[in-house]
């Protein structure tokens, strides 16, 4: 499998994930009302990730780490998972930055196609 931004829709709301040739989900979004909204996010999320100013690391109550990364009006576009160390969540980032350009793959198709 290759790296991708999928488009999921979940309890009543779109949102995107990136996920890593290895499967792993390493970003999600916050969700929206609507699938064209998504596409748009992931439109303004590849835009975001050529600054580095678009990428805010946290440190949570239990000491692991984080990223949102803020579109250029700071509203949030996404979230990482939580890792064990600020090393970690720079390579975290690096495979963000990498993914720009990769597919987007709308995966609400196949959820409508087995809900029939």
């Amino acid at each position: 499998m290759a790296t991708r931004f999928e488009i999921v829709h979940e309890h009543d709301t779109f949102l995107f994930q990136l996920r890593t040739a290895d499967g792993e989900v390493v970003l999600r979004s916050l969700g929206s009302p609507s699938k064209i909204m998504t596409q748009n996010e992931i439109l303004h999320l590849r835009s975001a990730i050529r600054d580095e100013s678009h990428f805010v690391p946290h440190v949570a109550d239990d000491g692991t780490h984080f990223l949102v990364l803020k579109d250029k009006d700071g509203s949030v576009l996404a979230k990482t998972d939580h890792v064990g160390s600020a090393a970690v969540l720079d390579q975290l980032k690096e495979t963000i930055i990498a993914a720009g350009a990769a597919p987007m793959i709308d995966l609400t198709k196949k959820h409508r196609s087995h809900a029939s």
